[in-house]
């Protein structure tokens, strides 16, 4: 999601919440910070990884592991850029997911995005 000079290793946190099937899927929307807006796909799979992605985004691609908890959607992980550790955040939704995003290298940002 952002691309930083900073190397911070890969986030192993164990995951406490669930996977909800529901989420499985694609979704497709925008991503906004310091590098401006960009279109984004997510795709969220059903053993708990996700990729997210943009086509001609400045924003770097993102492995991550997602879950549902207390009626959030958190997904932590890392650019493949240079190992920057992001987190997105959104209030539960089976429809849209329109949160925040925040990286390790201090950069920050929303993100909206509707599933397909």
């Amino acid at each position: 999601m952002t691309c930083s000079s900073s190397d911070d290793g890969a986030i192993e946190e164990p995951q406490s919440g669930e996977i909800d099937q529901a989420l499985v899927g694609t979704w497709i929307g925008t991503i906004d910070g310091g590098l401006g807006e960009a279109e984004i796909v997510i795709d969220l799979k059903s053993d708990g990884t996700m990729s997210g992605e943009g086509a001609d985004s400045p924003y770097c691609p993102l492995n991550a592991k997602w879950e549902v908890k207390e009626s959030s959607f958190i997904a932590k992980g890392n650019d493949t850029c240079d190992g920057t550790a992001v987190t997105l955040t959104a209030p539960y939704s089976q429809t849209e997911l329109k949160g925040r995003w925040n990286a390790s290298s201090g950069n920050t940002g929303t993100f909206s995005v509707k599933k397909e």
